[in-house]
């Protein structure tokens, strides 16, 4: 028989906040359950090896929340890296969850709930939850304004409920993996020729201005991925994910960045998608 689970871990990555807000949400709702939840930022934690050894250690007893911010169409490399390199299992479970700009949320759940299972866990929920697009942050009105709203709160802890009650179970029934893959046709396509270099392609570069910089080191301590080094000034490495954390926390301003051609074509792109429901929890 299938052992009780007793624990939670939570694991994401959040470039712009998005995501960490509905996995801190995730935690709350878990605790109020009385489900003991530890939660990861791979943006901040310094040592995955002994996080993936843990999950080694906890064998089946555990439930992996997995998040990601939809980036062209899919979730983070550093993401299905972290799905890569974990231990494989006969009977783990997962419940992989995204958000996504308003734009397209492509085919980024299907691809992680699809590597989860290859790793042999199985899905007992999922989500795409809709977050304010991260290249419109100095825009008025950018598409996902003001979400994840209280709306989408609710949907979560209603995946978690039923999460937890599937576990209770001892015989949880999975989300088939075709109810992930949502998308139609036009959309598989676009993503199947999208990635992040392409996407990088069509916006304007980050500027950066050595006169203006005071080597603080802010924006290496805000970059998501680690891609940006000291020597003695910041250099951007091509892992860039142009996510423009470092625009944003840089007191001096010594980068700057032209979003005004990347939102005239992310807009268009989303009136043409016009992707709906914007937010869905999938059990």
């Amino acid at each position: 028989m299938t052992l009780p689970i007793r624990k939670a871990l939570i694991v994401y990555l959040s470039p712009a906040g998005g995501t960490e807000h509905i996995a801190l949400i995730m935690e709350k709702r878990l605790k109020s359950l009385e489900v003991p939840a530890t939660v990861i930022d791979l943006g901040r934690e310094p040592d995955v090896p002994f996080v993936l050894s843990q999950l080694r250690a906890a064998k089946d007893n555990l439930c992996l929340y997995l998040g990601s911010p939809v980036y062209a169409m899919h979730p983070l490399p550093a993401v299905m890296d972290f799905v890569a390199c974990l231990p494989e299992t006969e009977g783990g479970y997962a419940v992989p969850f995204v958000t996504w700009g308003g734009v397209s949320s492509g085919t980024a759940l299907h691809a992680m709930g699809k590597a989860l299972e290859e790793k042999g866990y199985l899905l007992l929920g999922a989500a795409k939850i809709l977050a304010e697009h991260s290249r419109m942050w100095d825009q008025d009105t950018p598409l996902g304004k003001d979400h994840p709203d209280e709306d989408d709160d609710a949907m979560i802890e209603a995946l978690v409920d039923t999460v937890n009650a599937k576990l209770k179970t001892g015989y949880p029934p999975g989300v088939p993996q075709t109810h992930l893959n949502y998308q139609n046709r036009e959309v598989q396509k676009r993503a199947d020729k999208m990635n992040i270099e392409t996407a990088k392609a069509h916006m304007a570069p980050i500027v950066f201005k050595e006169k203006l910089c005071t080597q603080c080191g802010l924006c290496a301590e805000a970059c998501p991925i680690e891609a940006i080094t000291l020597s003695p000034f910041p250099v951007i490495s091509p892992s860039c994910i142009s996510c423009c954390n470092c625009v944003r926390c840089c007191p001096e301003e010594a980068f700057t960045v032209d979003t005004s051609k990347s939102t005239e074509i992310v807009r268009a792109m989303a009136e043409k998608l016009n992707e709906r429901p914007f937010s869905k929890i999938f059990c």
